[in-house]
């Protein structure tokens, strides 16, 4: 599987300032800065795009798979967080990056594990589609806080 690395544009984060449960929500320009994996796998014709966090802290937490780990030398606890992922599937709202923003040692591991965090991924997106489909995203403690809660339509129409 390819990936690739972009930005999401300030306008995103502009024309959608409704939504919740985003990081650094209301700082549009901290938001579009932010580097972000692509992952273009269909699923509803959706294309998804999982924030690169400084500090995602442990990948696997207590109630469950939360991200995966890309750490580097300078940021020993960064990695991709799931929770944050975002469905974007207009490409007026992506800039690729076309100089590499991440250090040699995270692309690498990128590189290396993308395969796994599209498994992963794909577990976490079931999860919280079964949890759609029971109305239980918020009691479920690995969804409660998942800024997917603003693509609910885009997924429920899902057949499983």
């Amino acid at each position: 599987m390819s990936f690739v690395l972009c930005f999401i544009k300030e306008s995103y984060f502009i024309d959608h300032a409704y939504f919740v449960k985003m990081l650094d929500s209301g700082n549009t320009n901290k938001q579009s800065q932010r580097t972000h994996l692509c992952l273009k796998f269909t699923y509803n014709s959706n294309t998804f795009y999982i924030p690169l966090r400084n500090n995602l802290g442990p990948e696997i937490r207590k109630y469950g798979r939360i991200g995966h780990s890309l750490p580097s030398p300078s940021r020993p606890n960064a990695g991709l967080d799931f929770r944050y992922a975002l469905v974007i599937n207009s490409l007026d709202y992506i800039e690729p990056q076309t100089i590499q923003k991440i250090p040699n040692s995270q692309y690498n591991k990128l590189q290396d594990d993308i395969s796994d965090i599209e498994k992963e991924f794909k577990t976490y997106l079931m999860g919280f589609i079964k949890a759609i489909k029971k109305n239980r995203i918020h009691r479920e403690p690995l969804f409660r806080e998942s800024s997917l809660i603003n693509f609910v339509s885009e997924l429920n129409d899902s057949h499983l």
